[in-house]
């Protein structure tokens, strides 16, 4: 069977890999008699690792960004053959592990090959898709070229943030946050960012460097700043995961209020810590809740973010255990103090952050409600009436769920091949990645691999890919051999 690959990121090379070692072991059974990979960047690294910026760090630890399962050295030992040794619990740059992925991309092909699997690689992007009336897969990439296939993997990605407010038309709008950014640097300038999470994190940091003369400014709901990542993850006792564990398992349906109200409740009968999940705490002083931050990231002592770490898959779980509406009420409501209190920054970026807002360079405004074009600038407007304009605006909202806008999402839906997801994404088998229909039937050989195809929250921007949390590449080609 031919397999075909679609997004080169980390996502399609961890599938690569993974089909180049069945095939070289020979635990395919020869089933596998081709592999074709396609990307429309050019195997740039996409959205997560594309930058240029030193200041764009992984937001996870070296220790932990092998895409080999079982192998959590293996990233650290390609840094030491390259000379670039490094402690494991290091954040390194970003485009570094562009260049791992690169790496590992090429040693699969070579493997492949040696196997006696043609692969084909292409920079194109695949525009359409059908199903011959054998059931094999055709692709059609954007220079009208067709490749055949028996199975297709979509590891689409990140996709870029959505333009909530309509500025796209506007000239100083930057909808990219990680792209250089060409604008003056000189005294007067205000760069309003939009959002105040990990991305917004990275603008600022990297804009710091590169335009030491200009200010910014964060505007969000919250107005405050991720919690910040210990230097080494202190170990945690078992009572909040068991008691939280206890609660998901006992309920056939969850729904979001009820759920966040118990995370918070157990973790302060369990732990001590207060974690508002709502954001409500709109009226908080960003420098200090910061400043607190990294105070007890540096401390060495378990925080908020050691606990959730460790119910990931209990969170996953109770999303499976949630109707659609309550699903969309947790995105609503919930899932922004979800990402600000999991997703925690590198304590480096955090000090970074924490001395440009003591400088006076950076601030952070809360309540943000709308923002719009005026005489050439922009104007933020806030809840509580207040309004700022800046010159610039950089949306850092993060990478968009929606697929829509995609010519591939666009002709399969059409087709009925596949059902946008309400929450985002497209529909999909939760346990085995499998793309549903608009009738809710599995394909048997197409799957979605990844948390954009994935109806469950957003995964850890940076995060490589588990086969455990995506599709059992075994089990697409016994279903397909």
């Amino acid at each position: 069977m031919i397999i075909s690959i679609v997004g080169g990121g980390a996502t399609g090379i961890t599938i690569l890999r993974h089909l180049a070692e069945l095939a070289a072991s020979g635990r395919d059974n020869g089933a596998i008699s081709g592999i074709q990979l396609f990307d429309k960047s050019g195997f740039d690294g996409g959205v997560a690792y594309r930058t240029q910026s030193d200041r764009h760090l992984l937001n996870m630890k070296a220790s932990t960004m092998s895409i080999r399962p079982g192998d959590a050295q293996e990233f650290l030992r390609w840094l030491r053959a390259r000379g670039l040794s490094c402690h494991g619990d290091k954040h390194l740059p970003r485009m570094v592990y562009r260049d791992y992925l690169d790496a590992v991309r090429l040693a699969a092909i070579a493997q492949c090959r040696s196997a006696g699997v043609p692969v084909h690689a292409e920079q194109a992007e695949i525009v359409r898709m059908r199903l011959s009336p054998d059931r094999d897969v055709l692709l059609t990439t954007d220079r009208n070229i067709t490749h055949i296939s028996s199975v297709l993997i979509l590891c689409t990605g990140h996709n870029a943030p959505d333009d909530h407010y309509g500025l796209a038309a506007i000239p100083n709008y930057i909808r990219d946050p990680y792209a250089q950014f060409a604008f003056a640097d000189r005294d007067g300038v205000e760069v309003g960012i939009l959002g105040s999470g990990l991305s917004a994190v990275d603008t600022a940091a990297a804009l710091a460097k590169t335009h030491q003369s200009v200010r910014m400014t964060c505007f969000s709901r919250s107005g405050l700043f991720p919690t910040v990542q210990p230097v080494t993850l202190p170990a945690t006792a078992d009572d909040f995961r068991d008691a939280l564990h206890r609660y998901v398992a006992s309920r056939e349906r969850i729904e979001a209020d009820a759920f966040a109200a118990r995370l918070s409740g157990l973790l302060l009968e369990t732990t001590g810590i207060r974690c508002d999940l709502s954001c409500r705490n709109v009226g908080g002083d960003a420098l200090a809740d910061l400043e607190h931050n990294i105070g007890r990231a540096e401390s060495g002592e378990p925080g908020v973010y050691s606990y959730l770490v460790s119910v990931i898959d209990v969170m996953c779980d109770a999303w499976s255990r949630m109707r659609d509406v309550e699903k969309m009420r947790f995105m609503d409501v919930y899932n922004s103090g979800w990402l600000r209190n999991r997703s925690a920054m590198p304590l480096e970026n955090a000090i970074r952050i924490r001395d440009l807002m003591r400088s006076g360079r950076l601030s952070a405004r809360a309540r943000l409600r709308n923002v719009t074009g005026i005489g050439g600038r922009f104007r933020a407007i806030l809840g509580d009436g207040d309004r700022h304009d800046v010159d610039y605006v950089i949306d850092a909202t993060g990478p968009s769920y929606r697929l829509d806008s995609s010519p591939l999402y666009q002709d399969m839906q059409r087709q009925g091949l596949i059902a946008f997801d309400a929450l985002g994404g497209i529909r999909c088998g939760y346990d085995d990645g499998r793309v549903h229909d608009r009738h809710g039937t599995a394909h048997p050989n197409v799957y979605a691999v990844g948390g954009r195809g994935r109806h469950q929250p957003a995964p850890r921007p940076g995060a490589p890919l588990s086969l455990a949390a995506g599709t059992s590449l075994a089990r697409i080609i016994g279903r397909s051999g």
